[in-house]
């Protein structure tokens, strides 16, 4: 039943010129459909496995093409795993049962029932009669203490400064496979000319740092930073002094069990650096839609289903949060000359009025797409640098 089809972008050039000159779309109509599939957990009981979902632990997962999973899951029991964050909403949202065969979407990850699947390691999905469970695994201890907030106590400067380092170091391990990539793809654009093509794996390279260092923008929400210093006071027993430290968090201190059922779920915050990260690079480096990538990749640092979309009052800048994160990143940049700084003021003042307006969805680029390769590189960098700055630790293979 696994089907992990890649398809490159030569073959499917290829396959659509030869659907458009033979008048015959039925190669490049079945291309798509060995790109679609779902990912299949498969449980004992539901209620069970929301305990374990609540505990931090994930779903193993089977790859099933969607056509076949369409078809053989027909009168089955079938709930969804939600994309929804398990701490904003409790595992009774985060799955939910599925109401009809329209809801059924390709890329989504849906459970069902062993006495259903007829799953075996062996043989995989039978679909017929009663079977093994796909079984849960521990999410990592970094993972965790990142996506709860809590573990360690940091303001939010001292985290996006240990992001903004600790990217240092994997953007120089992932250089080797940009270079690659831009030598591949973009070959037509050096005409041999080796400093062209370094400059821009310099620029592409730096962006995605610099995503990685501003990637948490959306926590100077004045909300979000309003109920997490609550968090932080109510953990510390009511010792906390705000004006004793820098004025905005990024994460609480660890809390008991009792504790932390107590506490209040802060607001999402990851969408908010889609439409900051991609009007700030476009205005800094370029308006090219490769920035857009970047900024998406970048937002997607907690879950693959961010779209970057809310409306315009979910972010208000917390009490003086533009100016001081318009210090940090100059301090971060080091000095200007006064056309830069310039060009950053501009660029900041656009980003900022960004994310305060609604912002619309987007897609990521498929497999297809030459970004693909560029867009999952700095998600993983991102994501790497975000559990590792949260776990105080190396994750990343070391060069």
């Amino acid at each position: 039943m696994r089907s992990d089809r890649a398809i490159t972008p030569s073959e499917a050039l290829g396959a659509y010129e030869r659907a458009f000159r033979a008048g015959y779309p039925a190669e490049v109509e079945s291309l798509l459909r060995e790109m679609l599939n779902v990912q299949v957990a498969v449980v004992d009981d539901i209620e069970r496995a929301k305990q374990q979902i609540a505990q931090g632990k994930r779903f193993k997962t089977v790859t099933v093409p969607y056509g076949v999973f369409l078809g053989k899951s027909k009168g089955k029991k079938i709930w969804l795993l939600g994309f929804e964050s398990l701490k904003q909403t409790g595992a009774d949202n985060v799955i939910q049962k599925v109401g009809s065969r329209e809801e059924i979407l390709p890329n989504r990850t849906y459970i069902l029932l062993r006495s259903e699947a007829g799953y075996s390691q062996t043989e995989g999905l039978t679909f017929e009669g009663e079977g093994e469970t796909t079984g849960f695994e521990e999410e990592p201890e970094a993972e965790r203490r990142e996506k709860s907030t809590e573990g360690q106590f940091q303001s939010w400067k001292e985290h996006s400064y240990g992001v903004w380092q600790r990217s240092e170091r994997i953007a120089n391990l992932y250089r080797p496979f940009v270079e690659a990539w831009a030598g591949s793809v973009l070959s037509e654009h050096w005409d041999g000319e080796e400093k062209k093509k370094n400059a821009f794996v310099e620029i592409v390279l730096w962006a995605i740092r610099f995503a990685a260092l501003l990637h948490d923008v959306g926590k100077l929400n004045q909300e979000w930073q309003e109920v997490v210093w609550r968090n932080e006071k109510h953990i510390q027993n009511g010792s906390v002094n705000k004006d004793t430290w820098d004025p905005f968090i990024a994460r609480t201190s660890s809390a008991s069990d009792k504790v932390r059922k107590q506490l209040q779920k802060p607001p999402a915050h990851a969408p908010f650096a889609y439409p900051f990260l991609k009007t700030l690079l476009r205005n800094l480096v370029g308006d090219y839609r490769l920035w857009d990538i970047v900024a998406l990749a970048a937002a997607r640092h907690h879950s693959l289903e961010v779209t970057g979309a809310f409306s315009s009052d979910q972010f208000q800048w917390d009490n003086g949060a533009e100016t001081f994160l318009r210090k940090l990143i100059e301090e971060v940049l080091g000095e200007l000359l006064e056309e830069d700084k310039k060009r950053l003021e501009g660029a900041l003042a656009e980003a900022s009025k960004a994310i305060c307006s609604a912002s619309k969805a987007d897609e990521p680029p498929g497999p297809t797409d030459d970004l693909y390769f560029l867009y999952c590189l700095a998600n993983r960098l991102v994501k790497v640098c975000d559990w590792e700055d949260a776990g105080n630790q190396e994750i990343e293979l070391k060069g």
